[in-house]
């Protein structure tokens, strides 16, 4: 008898997996999620992350030529020409928007003018007290080459640090400038992550090897970055093992719910997604570059505006900075039914041991800067790099059979079967066309041109262009052209991308289950707000089926920027996720191509 045949070959061998012969192990595993401003960082056991700001001073080598710092709230995008007519005009739709929807007790909101709160508040003195609640500088002394997190953003200006903040708007803060390579960006964050390994959670990097990392990574990600963030955790750091997975998924997981559109309205930018049972689909995602830290530069601009200079704060200072956002989030609500003047007792606190305290009256002031989330026109933003969606693989040269090949290669057998399914035609079509021609030529009595039987030919090759470009077609049809999107509010983006979404019942359950996450949001009366807007907007055949619209903003009373790192600590200890760990071994034998075969999303 022959020999029963030898077992299929993996593709990519498994590797042993100790988790099949013990059980999980939450302390030995680090969720990481790495925000624009905060990074995140815990065991999975954790009930808490360990929250630090995510930046860096390096020391200037060469003081006359030293860097300026990488700014908080400064943006560029704001220095255009028509910026301050933009800001006017946002500020007069809100009004607007404001004054359209009546209060609880039926009345419609009456605004308050800033020239009647100008007089009182620029007459109003600050009030210095000594307080022990107060930042200190940070010592500096030894001149260490670098410092990370809340000490770095409290180094005297004299001391000639540099800040930088290797995240910007929710990806790598790769630009043209000095410090803006990615291997510039990447050796700031493996300082900055494994000082917080090492000191606050006492885990020395050579012992990594014992543990496991779950990357929490952005809805609207870039292929490169991902892999350079995975090499650093596998090759740089030498953990064991890794998992990634996208924030909206987790945040469904931390909040316990199957279907939801995930509203992340972080610092510095806003992102939408549909989620359905652990998938976020691709063509419903959208990434804007607007969030907290732009609703405080208007908030500072809206205080100016009624008289309140508040000469202590200097928006180039990460100090001060934090102050405002303090103050934005003490003052500032989305409650329609506070429309009166009201008395406010600002406090800036400041590394001198000292506090800044101004009695002031604000009007409508605190609720035109939250507005702004909705009317992003406001803030004054120009620029179409500012709205994203998940854009296709470019390569790379580790993946050789990568999204591209496969899309290359049914490209091609799309071509082959059309022009087998045209071959009987073309050879009828062939000899149809000699008969005419020969009978053409007897009466004419002139040559037959030789390349006339090449006319078919051209013709299949003309139908094989229009069947690429079919194919080439059908790819494109789920994916935005960024061009052609505008700046969107809160409200508007959540309708356009749950439309985005085929099934009518899918989008039926995502209207009716809106899940908000991320601290950018986080303002009285904002669910109230966000119902009001999508319902108002939302196709009306749909309203028609909505028994309920439930805007979730905490859920299981969780503070909503935990909630994506929540999910992943509870990802990483499912039975039914052990399998999509990719193991140093494998990433060094076989690098990107694991996270296409083993990533919980298309890759």
């Amino acid at each position: 008898m022959p020999p029963p045949p030898a077992p299929k070959k993996p593709l990519f061998p498994v590797t042993p997996d100790p988790v099949t012969d013990h059980p999980i192990q939450p302390p030995t595993i680090i969720v990481i999620q790495p925000g624009s401003v905060n990074l995140r960082v815990g065991r999975a056991s954790d009930a808490f992350p360990i929250t630090v700001p995510h930046c860096i001073a390096r020391k200037c080598p060469n003081v006359e030529n030293s860097l300026p710092d990488d700014h908080m709230l400064l943006r560029p995008e704001c220095s255009h020409p028509e910026a301050g007519q933009q800001i006017r005009a946002g500020l007069a739709s809100i009004e607007e928007l404001l004054q359209s929807r009546p209060t609880l007790a039926g009345s419609h909101r009456q605004l308050t003018l800033p020239r009647q709160l100008m007089a009182f508040n620029s007459q109003v003195p600050s009030e210095k007290t000594e307080s022990q609640d107060c930042p200190n500088w940070t010592d500096v002394d030894k001149k260490p080459p670098y410092v990370v997190g809340e000490e770095a953003m409290y180094i005297r200006p004299s001391e000639h640090y540099r800040l930088s903040w290797p995240m910007r708007r929710g990806q790598l803060n790769v630009h043209q400038g000095p410090g803006g390579t990615l291997s510039s960006v990447l050796a700031d964050i493996e300082a900055i992550w494994g000082c917080v390994l090492q000191d606050h959670m006492e885990i020395p990097l050579k012992d990594l090897k014992h543990y496991r990392a779950v990357l929490l990574i952005p809805d609207v990600y870039v292929h490169k970055h991902i892999k350079a963030l995975v090499n650093l955790l596998l090759n740089t750091f030498g953990f064991g093992a890794a998992i990634v997975h996208q924030e909206s998924v987790c945040a469904t997981y931390g909040s316990g719910i199957t279907v939801a559109c995930v509203v992340d309205v972080g610092d510095q930018k806003t992102s939408i997604s549909c989620v359905e049972d652990g998938i976020s689909h691709k063509g419903s995602r959208i990434t804007m570059e607007y969030g907290g830290s732009d609703v405080s530069r208007l908030f500072h601009s809206l205080l100016a505006r009624c008289g309140v200079a508040l000469p202590e704060v200097n928006l180039t200072c990460p100090g001060d900075v934090v102050q405002l956002q303090a103050l934005k989030e003490t003052c500032c609500h989305l409650d329609q039914d506070q429309s009166e003047i009201s008395q406010h007792a600002l406090e800036i606190h400041k590394p001198d041991k000292f506090v800044m305290k101004y009695n002031v009256k604000l009007g409508d002031e605190p609720i035109l800067a939250p507005m702004a989330l909705f009317r992003p026109m406001a803030f004054g933003l120009l620029g179409q790099h500012l709205i994203h969606v998940q854009g296709r693989n470019e390569g790379d040269a580790d993946d050789p059979h990568d999204e591209d090949y496969l899309r290359q290669t049914q490209r091609q057998s799309w071509a082959g079967r059309l022009a087998g399914s045209k071959k009987d035609e073309s050879e009828m079509s062939r000899e149809t066309s000699e008969q005419n021609l020969s009978q053409l030529d007897d009466l004419t009595n002139g040559p037959l041109d030789e390349d006339s039987n090449d006319v078919p030919d051209v013709m299949s090759t003309s139908e094989n262009a229009k069947s690429n470009r079919r194919v080439e077609d059908e790819e494109d049809e789920d994916m935005d052209d960024e061009s052609d999107l505008h700046l969107m509010g809160v409200d508007e983006a959540i309708i356009h991308c749950i439309e985005k979404c085929d099934s009518e019942e899918l989008r039926r359950k995502l209207y009716s289950c809106i899940l908000v996450v991320g601290g950018g949001l986080q303002f009285e009366g904002a669910m109230t707000w966000l119902q009001y807007q999508v319902w108002q907007s939302m196709p009306a055949q749909m309203r028609l089926q909505l028994e309920t619209m439930d805007i979730i903003t905490k859920p299981k009373d969780m503070d909503s920027s935990l909630t994506s790192w929540k999910g992943g600590a509870i990802l990483a200890c499912l039975d039914s996720t052990q399998e999509l760990w990719v193991w140093q071994k494998e990433w060094k034998q076989f690098s990107v191509r694991m996270l296409r075969e083993r990533a919980p999303f298309i890759w």
